[in-house]
């Protein structure tokens, strides 16, 4: 039954979407094919072995060496008239599985992309279909380095990189000095699931200095059921120079877990702050980064409580340090070590010891 269902979702994707590829060759506009991947050289030199945690090598046993893909994107453009493109981008990764267990393949993007949608509106894009959402847009792309590490709220859980839905964005004026994003989507991130609880996403930005300090303001809200919300609250700042970028990033979020047997608030609170500069004394091509996030998955904790996940019982501070080399336009090399320190909130909770796993991070693009 289930691979029936599965079958009948992508056939109905692909139905859904060939419509927009016929037109793009009818009209013999541009295509464009285009892609890109990156995985690890990894060992595990300190942790843990069978505690919990959502950073990348929580669960994994000490002293394991091996590779890692982490991501392996796809992705295609059609450009069916002078403003409006469809785009469709599939991804494969190791929670993305066959029965088999075999790397399986997962629709990222299937949507419609209609630019300058409100000429009034200068930049206006409108999205259609399983869109990204604005949580992390703007801090990802400043950060620079998401195939070393996901945005800190993204990592965290905090929030859906896509969604089904519908988003409008545009600036304030001709400069693109500021701007703002809204869109509305059905809170199952790619999950073909319907129901009658939607999500509410907005964000606004600025930037001053010249462009080169840029602030962005961010808010969220979805009901989860007629007596259970959840929202978030999230600001970015960040001034980027000719040869270094600094970044940060606070986000509190409002959410609810059964605790000690009763709904109560927990409130997870996430800081990250990022730094990465041109290494002149190295060559043309070479950089450096450095990120540390804090990250406190209850404010609202309860010594004595009986929580749903164990992690609610510690802070942790995580720390990413690393090089660039980009030995092509396409090929980077990042050698880099990720540090996960636990701190426990009481002192009868087990003690966990720091996550510490050296790197060699592979990321290359390919196509147009």
């Amino acid at each position: 039954m289930k691979r029936k269902q599965s079958i009948l979702t992508h056939t109905t994707i692909c139905l859904w979407i060939l419509p927009f590829l016929l037109m793009a060759q009818s009209h013999e506009q541009k295509n464009r094919i285009w892609g890109y991947s990156f995985g690890d050289f990894i060992y595990k030199a300190k942790g843990d072995t069978l505690y919990w945690g959502n950073t990348e090598y929580a669960g994994l046993e000490e002293k394991t060496i091996g590779t890692n893909l982490r991501r392996l994107f796809l992705g295609y453009d059609s450009k069916i008239s002078e403003n409006i493109k469809a785009r469709v981008l599939v991804e494969s990764k190791a929670t993305t599985t066959t029965k088999e267990g075999r790397f399986g393949l997962a629709i990222i993007y299937g949507c419609l992309e209609w630019d300058n949608i409100v000429p009034a509106i200068p930049n206006s894009k409108a999205r259609i279909g399983l869109i990204p959402t604005p949580i992390f847009a703007l801090p990802e792309k400043t950060w620079g380095y998401r195939s070393v590490e996901k945005d800190a709220l993204d990592l965290r859980g905090l929030g859906k990189v896509i969604d089904q839905g519908a988003s409008f964005s545009g600036d304030f004026n001709k400069d693109k000095t500021a701007g703002f994003t809204v869109m509305v989507g059905n809170g199952s991130g790619n999950k073909p699931t319907v129901d009658k609880y939607l999500e509410y996403f907005a964000s606004v930005y600025k930037k001053f200095w010249d462009n080169q300090v840029t602030i962005e303001v961010l808010g969220d809200f979805m009901r989860k059921s007629p007596d259970a919300n959840q929202a978030f609250v999230r600001s970015f700042v960040s001034l980027e120079k000719p040869k270094w970028t600094f970044g940060a990033e606070a986000s509190q979020a409002f959410t609810e877990e059964t605790v000690s047997g009763e709904i109560k608030l927990v409130n997870p609170l996430s800081v990250s702050v990022f730094l990465s500069n041109k290494l002149g004394i190295l060559g043309e091509n070479w950089r450096s980064f450095v990120r540390y996030d804090f990250y406190n998955p209850a404010t609202k904790y309860e010594a004595t409580g009986v929580y749903e996940s164990p992690s609610e019982h510690y802070d942790e501070h995580s720390y990413w340090l690393g090089l660039h080399y980009k030995l092509k336009e396409k090929i980077n090399f990042m050698p880099n070590i990720i540090i996960n320190q636990y701190k426990a909130k009481n002192d009868v909770v087990v003690k966990r010891k720091a996550d510490v796993v050296p790197r060699l991070t592979v990321y290359f693009q390919f196509g147009d």
